[in-house]
């Protein structure tokens, strides 16, 4: 199960993920970003604190919104190795 919330506010979009991002749910995730670009915000940040498994998909999903220019964030040991990873995924 993924938790998508999103925190917008006048010039940045944040969305912050609790759970899983894995299977069904990483389509989930494409469609709130997509919703989220629409809004033409100055900042769109992912925030991955809260995840507790990705699989390959949501690897190359936040790879994609990485390339697309959105910013990654989170604290912790899993969440920082997780973007790092992201950072350097080939697709």
């Amino acid at each position: 199960m993924l938790r998508i919330t999103v925190d917008d506010d006048v010039q940045a979009v944040a969305l912050r993920l609790e759970g899983k991002l894995v299977g069904a749910w990483v389509q989930e995730l494409r469609a709130v970003w997509s919703e989220a670009q629409a809004l033409n915000k100055e900042r769109l940040c992912v925030c991955l604190t809260e995840i507790s498994g990705i699989d390959v998909s949501g690897r190359r999903l936040l790879r994609e919104i990485y390339c697309e220019g959105g910013v990654l964030t989170g604290s912790g040991l899993l969440a920082r190795t997780l973007i790092e990873g992201v950072k350097n995924y080939r697709l």
